[in-house]
């Protein structure tokens, strides 16, 4: 019961740091910050769809979280490329 009380608790704190980045997202001041914040975001709700899984005991849904994290991996690769040619012109 205790292990359940934390997870509650990780959950809850994930969710607030996750909206505290949003921030980051919305204001900026430059593209990379918005990138790395959106990474961040996307790799907390990742966590948060595990501790959700666990809580729920449908552990299928640990197979989102790892697509979507690879999903994420893929995505800032391609944005940091993006980056790259556009420092170049």
């Amino acid at each position: 019961m205790a292990q359940e009380g934390l997870l509650v608790s990780a959950f809850y704190l994930l969710v607030f740091t996750a909206m505290l980045i949003i921030y980051r997202v919305v204001r900026g001041p430059t593209l990379p910050d918005r990138i790395v914040g959106l990474n961040a975001i996307t790799t907390k709700v990742v966590v948060i769809i595990a501790v959700l899984s666990v809580l729920q005991q449908e552990y299928y849904l640990i197979d989102l979280a790892i697509v979507l994290l690879m999903v994420n991996a893929v995505g800032g690769l391609i944005l940091a490329k993006y980056m790259e040619r556009r420092g170049n012109d």
